[in-house]
């Protein structure tokens, strides 16, 4: 569901259509502000001034499917695992980066569990308890 196009707006609250930590999935009071890269690329303003009117009509309901391991608690123990699962992020990328939002399902709202996966293109990343990815380099042999 997309922000409204109009009227107030906050970054906490529970009202779906004004509320940002809502529409990026994070609960209402998640501790955000407007300079944070994931409420950025929310609004579509990677730098400079930025304001709470950027976000008129913004939707991060948009996903992109990826290739991926399960999640597994160490980093190495996802690297060392097989590529056969398909989730899903919030990032316009073939591949997730730091910032995104992991899931399960195309739907982008089964969110994975907190950890590490070894993705397609042969980094891991690192997942939070928002299942946003926070870390991402090569998997080492």
């Amino acid at each position: 569901m997309a922000l409204a196009s109009s009227g107030t707006m906050s970054i906490g609250g529970i009202a779906t259509n004004r509320s940002i930590n809502l529409e990026l999935g994070e609960p209402q009071n998640a501790q955000n502000g407007l300079g944070d890269t994931d409420l950025r690329n929310l609004a579509g303003v990677a730098s400079g001034q930025i304001s709470m009117s950027d976000f008129y009509g913004a939707s991060a309901g948009t996903c992109t499917a990826y290739s991926s391991t399960k999640v597994f608690s160490t980093e190495a123990s996802g690297c060392a695992a097989a590529v056969d699962q398909t989730y899903y992020h919030t990032g316009s990328s073939s591949f997730p980066v730091t910032g995104d939002y992991v899931y399960s399902d195309s739907g982008c709202s089964t969110k994975l569990a907190v950890g590490y996966c070894k993705i397609g293109n042969g980094n891991w990343v690192q997942i939070d308890s928002l299942a946003r990815v926070i870390a991402s380099a090569v998997c080492r042999k």
